[in-house]
């Protein structure tokens, strides 16, 4: 199997093919469409396919494909595999959880996996029912219809059917507690709405059980301070709205013989006797304009490498737009944790003792989401991470409604628990997202088609293969030297932004590991305390240096770009220090060095760090001194770039951009 790296470059992408629109198939059609594709999965599988030369074996191979795991969102991964919508009451495809009252659910131990051999049978028998009300009664009762990827003979939906991390938790838990939890948006910091007594989201209700103007009946009011009245509103109901109600909260009247609206209606009374019968004291807003200014302060002045992607400063604007993945993963790692914490957290002053619990007990909670999200994006993965990930998932869900007891629990809430099951299934997240896959889909939807019915997926199909077929032979050791002068070209017109420029890296010694200066470099004066490092009144020097994709300038050249943890004198047992890079030298054998500036450490004793209380976030307070002294640093020694932003005049935190 390639690295994640190479995998999912365009030459190494199997694009099997493209649905066409302009709407999605309904229920089971997309069967019609994957057919053909799981009938040479499983000739693939059973046979196997033989190549008849490959680069390792000039005489051939036998080889055999599998799916692996299918990965999507939430919604599409019901779609592909026939199963009930997340909206339902089997909104789990990987465990037996059942009804949406068990969303908040957190005995993860007693989580007992879907069955495969029955979510077989049950997907058999309702392919081979006879007629659409018996294929409605079986699907109502399991919700499961066939998919044909049950013609797999190795499916099986609760190990292979992945919850995918971008979509559960950086478009789903990540905005929900930003902007639904904290308030942080414009809107929200400008007026606050009184909450609801209780509420319930019964869900959708399905197609041809009732009328529309029987579906308008199902909004009771509660806010009757006597039950005589609430009583009475009921019996002006009809039965059908009645019945549908108390199935779905699960009080139905417990009767032998008929049933009549008096039935429904006492078991309705009853069970709304057990809910609150009043406004809960309001909550304090979270989402203040001064929350939301340190949080666009932080975006705006924080240093950061250019490789980190942006948020736009008026976050929580409507104008700021629809934010992407990558950016709602930047949000939560590095500038809202730092605006919420310096704050909110231990040091900080409030109003009243009382506020100033409240928030702290905010901030841990949005700070075990925060260390969940980073641990899940981790580009290494340990059992020991992944339970780590598993325990501040748990405490972050098991805590959400005492922290904000008025807002409903989602299914992307109980997904993520299942993130951790994966973790340990299938290793880290970034080598099974949907990140490389949503990419492909913006290189698709960018091809100039010909809008023409019927030809507009061929169209993209050809283009992409062509693309990818060129890509594959400009890489190849015997591509002709003047195709390979066109290459510069080439990449500057039809590369991803911001992919790296294999024409800027620096050679790389293989056995040393040591980066050469380029044959072509002019020597330089040597500044006076670089002198006193080096000892040389000339040498070459850079103002950045490109290698293995990533680009270290000095200071006064790129701030964010030259700050640096690396391992002191490349010892790994050490732990990384921080520091600035001030100039890139070549020495005498041609080697390239950094010359940096450790940053200086904070005295524990006299300053309270707010950020030590979250070991699994990499940020600590600093001095915003450096020390004067230069140190020589290689760049195998680097561990990554980091952030920092100014605390105050004297203090500066400093947070790891290490995604291992």
């Amino acid at each position: 199997m390639l690295e994640s790296a190479f995998g999912y470059k365009p030459e190494n992408m199997y694009l099997a093919g493209i649905i066409p629109g302009p709407k999605q198939p309904s229920l089971e059609n997309l069967n019609h469409y994957i057919r053909p594709l799981m009938n040479d999965l499983v000739d693939a599988w059973e046979r196997g396919i033989k190549f008849s030369k490959t680069a390792c074996y000039p005489n051939g191979r036998l080889t055999r494909c599998a799916v692996a795991l299918v990965v999507c969102d939430l919604p599409a991964a019901r779609h592909l595999s026939c199963l009930a919508g997340v909206s339902s009451h089997f909104y789990c495809s990987a465990c037996d959880c059942y009804h949406k009252s068990t969303y908040g659910r957190v005995d993860f131990k007693n989580w007992t996996p879907r069955d495969r051999d029955k979510l077989r049978a049950y997907a058999e028998q309702w392919r081979d029912a006879a007629t659409s009300a018996e294929r409605e009664a079986l699907f109502k009762a399991h919700g499961m219809r066939y998919s044909e990827l049950w013609h797999l003979p190795y499916w099986d939906p609760s190990r292979q059917l992945v919850i995918d991390p971008m979509h559960c938790l950086l478009e789903g838990l990540v905005p929900h507690h930003t902007r639904n939890l904290l308030g942080l948006t414009s809107k929200s910091t400008a007026s606050a709405s009184t909450p609801l007594a209780f509420s319930y989201d019964f869900g959708e209700v399905p197609s041809g059980t009732m009328t529309t103007k029987e579906m308008t009946q199902m909004i009771i009011p509660d806010e009757e301070a006597c039950f005589n009245k609430l009583k009475d509103s009921l019996f002006h109901k009809n039965i059908g709205p009645l019945k549908y109600i108390c199935n779905n909260l699960g009080c139905m009247p417990q009767k032998t013989g008929r049933t009549f609206k008096i039935d429904y209606v006492k078991a309705l009374l009853e069970w709304r006797r057990g809910k609150p019968l009043t406004t809960p004291i309001e909550e304090p807003q979270f989402g203040t304009a001064e929350v939301l200014g340190r949080i666009r302060d932080v975006i705006r002045d924080a240093s950061v490498p250019t490789w980190l992607g942006s948020v736009p400063s008026d976050f929580g604007d409507a104008s700021a737009g629809t934010l992407k993945a990558d950016e709602w993963r930047s949000l939560i790692t590095v500038y809202l944790p730092i605006a919420l914490v310096s704050l909110w957290g231990a040091g900080t002053s409030h109003a009243s003792d009382e506020l100033s619990v409240r928030l702290r007990s905010v901030l841990d909670h949005t700070m075990e989401l925060v260390c969940a999200v980073y641990l899940a994006c981790a580009r290494t993965m340990t059992a020991r991470r992944a339970n780590t990930y598993h325990s501040y998932i748990s405490g972050y869900v098991g805590k959400l409604k005492e922290i904000h007891p008025t807002f409903a629990l989602r299914p992307n809430h109980h997904a993520s628990f299942h993130l951790y099951d994966f973790l340990l299934l299938f290793g880290p997240a970034h080598s099974w997202w949907c990140f490389p896959f949503e990419r492909l889909i913006g290189i698709l939807q960018r091809l100039p088609v010909n809008h023409k019915f019927g030809e507009l997926k061929n169209t993209m199909l050809r283009s992409y293969i062509k693309a990818a077929r060129l890509h594959r032979w400009l890489a190849r050791t015997d591509c002709p030297p003047a195709i390979q002068e066109c290459r510069a070209l080439f990449d500057k017109v039809y590369a991803p932004k911001g992919a790296p420029d294999p024409s800027q890296e620096l050679a790389k010694d293989p056995m040393d590991d040591i980066v050469q200066v380029p044959d072509s470099a002019m020597t330089s004066t040597v500044p006076e305390d670089l002198y006193a490092l080096i000892r040389r009144r000339t040498a070459v020097l850079r103002a950045s240096l490109k290698f293995d994709g990533i680009v270290y300038c000095r200071a006064s050249t790129h701030m964010g770009n030259s700050q640096i943890f690396f391992y002191p004198n490349g010892d790994k047992s050490l732990t990384p220090v921080a520091a600035s890079i001030k100039y890139i030298y070549g020495t005498l054998t041609g080697e390239l060095l950094f010359a940096v500036q450790r940053h200086l450490p904070l005295d524990n004793n006299r300053t309270i760090d707010p950020f030590s209380m979250y070991p699994d976030f990499p940020a600590k307070l600093y001095l915003t001194n450096v020390q004067s002294r230069l140190e020589k640093v290689k760049v195998s020694w680097v561990v990554s770039h980091f952030a920092w932003w100014a605390v105050s005049d004297s203090h500066i935190v400093i947070l790891s951009l290490s995604r291992d």
